[in-house]
This record gives structure tokens, sequence and C-alpha cells, in this order.
């Protein structure tokens, strides 16, 4: 009977869940992650203040946008891209109380990117709680030129930097929020796997 291995770097998606010892909630959510923030204030309400920040593409997730309104009696913050939401993270972070904890729902790429600008002002990656929500798509390192190829969904994609074709490996690195990518050919150039789909 085979058993399976787990990458000890892979990351672990726990799904978002009420921290009850936190002194304020910074939710953050993209896109379909608004279902998952919908979903945890549907488990109970907190008393501490809650601060929700969400982005979301414009004419997209409308039911989302509305749902959270008629949830949520809070300090809400709504844009239309992710580079806005994230200017204003770093605008909000040094007001934000000791013991806040961090909720953070999207996918991969959104996901770590919040988890770096955050461990910048000092809170922690354990003290993040987070969910995948919309597409499994990777971030790939190449280590060969140190790009990093954003929302590859195959097993072998190639480098947006040096075009090589990277194999996407399991391991996962979060200080660079990406998995790593090495040149699939590099014994026999021009001799690909099979390329297949395996990250929605």
């Amino acid at each position: 009977m085979e058993v399976g291995y787990k990458i000890r770097s892979q990351p672990e998606y726990k799904g978002l869940s009420w921290q009850t010892r936190a002194t304020a909630h910074l939710i953050l959510a993209q896109g379909s992650g608004a279902k998952a923030v919908i979903n945890m204030l549907h488990q109970q309400h907190s008393d501490q203040p809650i601060t929700l920040l969400y982005s979301h593409k414009l004419g997209e997730e409308i039911n989302c946008d509305l749902e959270l309104k008629a949830l949520l009696h809070l300090d809400q913050h709504v844009f239309d891209d992710e580079k806005m939401m994230f200017k204003a993270l770093k605008l909000l972070l040094p007001f934000q109380y000791m013991g806040t904890r961090v909720y953070v729902a999207g996918s991969q790429e959104f996901i770590w990117a919040v988890a770096d600008i955050v461990k910048a002002f000092g809170i922690d990656d354990a003290d993040v709680i987070k969910e995948l929500s919309g597409t499994t798509a990777r971030s790939v390192y190449c280590v060969h030129c140190k790009a990093i190829t954003y929302r590859a969904t195959t097993n072998v994609t190639e480098c947006i930097g040096c075009q090589r074709m990277l194999f996407v490996r399991d391991h996962f690195s979060r200080n660079l929020g990406a998995y790593m990518g090495l040149m699939v050919d590099a014994e026999d150039p021009g001799e690909l796997p099979e390329i297949e789909e395996i990250y929605p």
C-alpha cells in the first residue's frame, strides 16, 4: 500500500475561522475570497473591531459585494484592484491594535503578497489565517534567472523571464511566495514531457 508523502514546505490553507483571543480583526479578500469571509461571518460575529479590505474586478462578484455590505457594520473598504488595496494596507497597519489577527482569502499570489506586506510590520506568518479561493494556479520561481511567473496552471510552464520551460515542483518558498521551477529539458533540449493542466 502506497503511503502519501507530504512535502514539508508546501503551505497549508486551513480556511478562515475567528481567532477568539484577538483584540481586533483585519480581513483581506480578493474576488471569490469574499465567499470565505461571508462563511466566517455566518459562523459568529466578533465583538472586537473588524476592518475589511476587499478587492474585486469591475462588474464581478456583485452578489458578494451586496452580501458583505448587508452582513458587516464595520470599517469596510472596497477596491477595484489589488495594488490600491496593498497601498491602503500599508497605511493602515501602523495603526492596528496589539493582538490584531490578519485573515486573508484569495489566490496564492494574493495570499503571499499580503503575508509579505504584513511581515514587514512585525506580523508573523503563523498569525495570518489563510484560505485559498478561486484558483489553485501557482506562482513559479525560476531558479535560473530568478523571475517569478504568476498564475501557472500546468505542470510545465514557460518562464516569463528567460523563456526556459520549467517543471513546477512541489517545494514552496514562503520568503518568495512561490513554488520552485527547474528547466525541464536541460539534458535533452526541446524534449518536453506531456504538459497537463493540474492547477486550475
